[in-house]
């Protein structure tokens, strides 16, 4: 399991995981109206992007650190292959 944020290391406002192979949103503070256009919790990184950009939103707290690191390894999948 890789976490890229969670309240106890970074202070952040979600809970952000790779669990077997996707990433999932724990416990998502998100209504199912807010978050319409994400039909199911566990997404690929283009999809947990947007819907970090809706946690910032809200007023949620993303670490920057969390979006730098999707970002990345999304970039290196180009390099690699799918993950």
């Amino acid at each position: 399991m890789t976490v890229y944020a969670t309240p106890d290391r970074n202070a952040a406002g979600v809970r952000v995981i790779r669990a077997a192979g996707d990433l999932v949103c724990v416990r998502c503070r998100l209504k199912s109206s807010e978050d319409a256009h994400f039909p199911r919790d566990r997404w690929g990184i283009p999809t947990m992007l947007d819907h970090l950009d809706l946690h910032t939103l809200r007023g949620h707290h993303v670490p920057p650190e969390a979006f730098v690191r999707l970002q990345a390894e999304y970039a290196d999948s180009f390099e690699r292959g799918a993950l």
